[in-house]
């Protein structure tokens, strides 16, 4: 009897136990590939390389082809202060004191014209306590597909905001000028955005690969940034920041080693480099790896967005 009842016992506790872990959710793990960086997967699973680090006792970010990590489920802080600026209340901003046009523009990375547009207004007038909204109707916030064009054809990156691409790109040129005259330095010599440009064609071939910082798979502001470290330019790592530095020339005016930038279907925006002749280089989907392309090419000529120069010669500065 009192083997039994031990049994008995055992046995509840064993099927209580099962029924606690049946409670708890699966650990959501991620297969090592080859060329992946610890960065990069983080980027693609939502969590930090530190977390990473610590869920799996990793000691550095080395990382071995079909290791399995396991990765750990996003930390929600309670009642965290926003870090966002008090003027941005979700897709509104409201207008303050001094506030211009021209610099909320630079602020929320939307356009004077999409400003204008979203809002149904014209001129620059503004008042204070005025709300305006940052978000197109999601009817209108991406150009519709042409012709014989797949969602794959650009891969989206860094999900971070969209580019909004205005009615008329340069009409507020004249306006954005004097503000946007921020070039991040000098050519040393003429030859040397044709150095920069031969840089950015060794890359020609290179797989895509999203969060990739090398030639065994890279992205499209991950390429932009990697060449411009090459010629002393630290720049941010996404598209959409990207954007936002240097000054904007006109499409009539590009020369080599000036940023495109593109209004994708997707949020993030995409970026390549001018390299001449129309052309330019940028590291387009998975199945096209880093390429050179045309902006006369339809897809890109409807999508085409602004153009930004980091380094110029004597007639810039």
């Amino acid at each position: 009897m009192k083997r039994r009842f031990f049994l008995w016992m055992g046995l509840s506790v064993l099927f209580t136990s099962l029924a606690i872990c049946g409670d708890l959710p699966a650990r959501e793990t991620y297969k090592v590939q080859r060329g992946d960086t610890l960065s990069a997967i983080a980027g693609k699973t939502g969590v930090t390389p530190r977390a990473l680090q610590a869920a799996n006792q990793l000691k550095d970010d080395r990382l071995k082809a079909d290791q399995t990590l396991i990765i750990p489920a996003p930390k929600i802080k309670k009642n965290a202060k926003s870090t966002r600026s008090p003027l941005l209340r979700g897709e509104v901003y409201v207008v303050q004191k001094g506030d211009t046009l021209s610099g909320i523009a630079r602020k929320t990375g939307v356009s004077i014209a999409g400003l204008r547009e979203i809002n149904h207004f014209q001129g620059s007038a503004l008042s204070i306590g005025q709300k305006l909204s940052l978000k197109r109707p999601e009817s209108a916030a991406q150009p519709p597909l042409l012709a014989g064009e797949t969602e794959d054809e650009l891969e989206s990156e860094w999900a971070d905001g969209d580019l909004a691409a205005p009615d008329d790109p340069w009409a507020e040129i004249e306006e954005l000028k004097k503000e946007n005259a921020a070039l991040l330095g000098k050519w040393s010599n003429p030859d040397e955005p044709k150095l920069l440009v031969k840089a950015a064609m060794g890359f020609l071939g290179a797989p895509y690969r999203f969060g990739g910082f090398s030639a065994k798979g890279i992205d499209c502001s991950g390429l932009v940034k990697k060449i411009y470290q090459l010629f002393d330019i630290d720049l941010p790592r996404t598209a959409n920041e990207q954007s936002r530095v240097g000054m904007r020339v006109a499409r009539s005016d590009l020369s080599e080693g000036d940023l495109l930038f593109f209004n994708t279907r997707r949020t993030g925006g995409h970026v390549g480099i001018y390299i001449g002749n129309n052309e330019f280089v940028h590291a387009a989907s998975r199945k096209r790896g880093v390429r050179v392309d045309s902006l006369d090419k339809p897809y890109f000529k409807k999508r085409f967005i602004r153009a930004m120069r980091l380094k110029g010669g004597d007639d810039d500065l």
